[in-house]
């Protein structure tokens, strides 16, 4: 087998079959808001699910770090496109698909049949990171803080299930930060920066509680 035979995990993959690009979908923030109250009142957290999202509502950093203007977002150039739970927009015109475009020389090939570069993987991997600390320092993006939190503060080592049709039971196995291709751990090295100092840093600027509710979510992932 050849490096591109396999996925960013190291699994060996089948070759592509008509690959479709996926459709890029926008919820509204009252859909999102709705969703993680309700996830929030079955996960039995240590903080009442209300005034968590009361103060996820308002940025936890500020944004006085040094980013490559390479990597800068332009979220706030676009514009939001609302987006009902069962995906239906307004406007028909609206509809987003995102083309897929090689960048590079071929590295190795995902479980979806595309292609990876070498570079186009550390791009990602940095542009997520910074993309997340720009999530952290908006305004009234809740569910967005809260996954970037679950990320930050996620183990080095969880449990992963997979359901088995054949003897109706899951498997579990235990996944480590250094494997998961876009795990905070991994991300932290491809933009140069020391995770415990930005975890830390993150750990200051919220209530001591907060972080337990996001350890014990994150103990049942």
């Amino acid at each position: 087998m050849s490096l591109t035979d396999f996925d960013l995990f190291g699994h060996p993959v089948a070759a592509p079959q008509n690959v479709t690009p996926p459709r890029r979908r926008v919820v509204s923030q009252a859909a999102k808001r709705a969703k993680l109250a309700r996830h929030l009142e079955k996960s039995n957290n240590l903080v009442l699910f209300d005034e968590l999202l009361d103060f996820l509502k308002a940025p936890l950093l500020k944004q006085q770090y040094d980013m490559d203007a390479t990597f800068a977002s332009d979220v706030g150039t676009v514009a939001v496109i609302e987006v009902d739970e069962d995906g239906n927009t307004q406007d028909e015109d609206s509809a987003l698909v995102i083309p897929y475009e090689a960048w590079g020389e071929e590295w190795v090939t995902d479980s979806n049949g595309l292609a990876w570069s070498k570079e186009g993987l550390l791009f990602t991997q940095v542009r997520l990171f910074w993309r997340s600390m720009e999530e952290l320092a908006l305004n009234n993006n809740e569910q967005e803080k809260w996954s970037v939190l679950r990320w930050i503060f996620r183990p080095a080592i969880w449990k992963h299930y997979v359901y088995d049709k054949r003897i109706g039971r899951s498997h579990c196995f235990e996944v480590h930060e250094r494997d998961e291709t876009f795990s905070f751990h991994n991300c932290c090295i491809a933009a140069r920066v020391d995770e415990d100092t930005v975890r830390e840093g993150v750990r200051r600027n919220i209530p001591a509680e907060v972080v337990k509710a996001v350890e014990k979510v994150c103990k049942f992932d």
